[in-house]
């Protein structure tokens, strides 16, 4: 209320001022300069310039700045944003709105009923929309996760006819079982040879990039065997901080327009993911009978060979975005998350001395490890990765564009353009879903 009086303060000196006559050119237009910047400071008096006062949002609105909105806020928090989620679920409640430049109105939610209301209910409603285009469209191109409405169910329908659960099975038994016993081998013998502590999660995410390449492309990055990066890992490991960069980051292409030597990295990481793909569709496109037979087979195959009910093939650019989106859905989601439930079981002796004596029982010394038997016969474990899953939610931020004015189950207005918040990080530490405990 303060600055109000201020700027009304202002605007009435600035029109006293032009009503003197004989100005100059120059005065004039800083007086004009003046009067509108007053007029911006009193029609966006506590959030962002562009977003227009949603009274029908009551006490859900979150107070911010003129002009600026609630972008102080997400500066501030930069550094920790989904402990700001959670602290803001718990401050303003499981629904509150948030409004920022460039990004319009933020309605971040916490419930499940909402959730369900907008993932399957109104799920055509609910967009991802020009905000994950504009910050992933040049890693993701227009693959299953950039993708919207009837674009989305093409993508959908060529994945799902492709990727059946048997085939599923079939190369989760071959790259999967033999990746996890290298795994294995590297962890014993690096044990074996350093007096310094493991790095679990390095050795997921090399894991995880030679089981993904076979499956996808039949690509054998080999990253297990080599110490050190790989190439491929370190231009995928960019390209993704870059799109989760640019998500928290309105302002992103002003601050990359500014920022040349990054652009230019940032062309070269793409660059990279690019050449892998490409090699791997000319190397299938052009082998032959003999060394056809003696592989196994791949994703690649399959999308290679699809034709829609049009007739139409997928392009080189086609699959060029398949290999980057099954990457992108299978590498860094289970690395990260074995990273995640590796640490928890280590850091419980009780649950380590539960898992072990699981397995003992049901393995009885065989490692004749299957499918079936992981998803059957060991609950504890089962339980145990249920539990990391929700604490450790490897995607913990999403966001839904809404398309046309609807009301959520509780009862929350919402406009065609509001950006619906979501984080199953908090989700999964939401004490009425979970329990007084659901954080521990």
């Amino acid at each position: 209320m303060v600055l109000i009086d201020i700027a009304m303060s202002a605007k009435d000196s600035v029109l006293a001022f032009l009503a003197i006559p004989n100005r100059s050119n120059s005065e004039i237009a800083i007086a004009t300069a003046a009067t509108f910047a007053i007029w911006l400071l009193l029609k966006y008096p506590d959030r962002a310039i562009g977003c227009d006062a949603r009274p029908e949002l009551g006490k859900r609105q979150v107070k911010g700045w003129p002009l600026l909105g609630n972008l102080p806020m997400l500066i501030r928090n930069g550094s920790a944003p989904l402990e700001m989620i959670f602290n803001n679920f718990e401050k303003y409640g499981s629904v509150h709105a948030v409004t920022v430049p460039n990004r319009g109105r933020l309605i971040f939610v916490n419930t499940p009923e909402i959730l369900e209301h907008i993932l399957k209910t109104r799920f055509d409603n609910y967009i991802k929309g020009f905000v994950f285009r504009d910050t992933s469209a040049d890693v993701l191109g227009d693959g299953i996760f950039i993708a919207d409405q009837e674009k989305w169910r093409s993508h959908r329908k060529t994945a799902s006819n492709i990727f059946t659960t048997k085939l599923l099975r079939q190369l989760v038994r071959g790259a999967f079982k033999t990746s996890a016993l290298e795994v294995c081998d590297v962890m014993i013998r690096e044990g074996e040879q350093r007096n310094k502590p493991i790095d679990f999660q390095q050795l997921f995410l090399k894991m995880t990039m030679d089981v993904f390449g076979k499956m996808t492309f039949g690509i054998d990055f080999q990253a297990l065997k080599n110490e050190g990066s790989h190439e491929f890992g370190d231009a995928f490991d960019y390209c993704t901080l870059l799109i989760d960069q640019r998500v928290t980051n309105p302002l992103f292409k002003v601050t990359h327009w500014l920022t040349p030597g990054k652009n230019k990295k940032s062309r070269e990481m793409l660059g990279v993911l690019d050449r892998y793909a490409a090699q791997a569709i000319e190397a299938r496109r052009n082998e032959t009978e003999e060394e056809k037979a003696n592989r196994g087979r791949d994703l690649l195959d399959h999308f290679i060979n699809y034709v829609a009910e049009d007739g139409t093939m997928l392009s080189p650019k086609d699959l060029r975005d398949v290999f980057v989106n099954f990457m992108v859905a299978g590498r860094d989601t289970t690395a990260l998350t074995l990273a995640w439930q590796f640490h928890y079981i280590l850091s419980q002796p009780r649950v380590l001395k539960n898992v072990m004596k699981e397995l003992r029982i049901v393995l009885n010394g065989s490692d004749d490890i299957t499918y079936e038997l992981l998803l059957n016969e060991l609950p504890y474990l089962k339980s145990v990765m249920h539990e990391t899953l929700r604490l450790a939610v490897i995607v913990p931020r999403n966001a839904k564009v809404v398309v046309d004015d609807d009301v959520l189950p509780d009862g929350t207005p919402v406009r065609g353009g509001d950006i619906i918040v979501f984080s199953g990080w908090c989700m999964g530490r939401n004490r009425r879903v979970w329990g007084e405990d659901a954080a521990l």
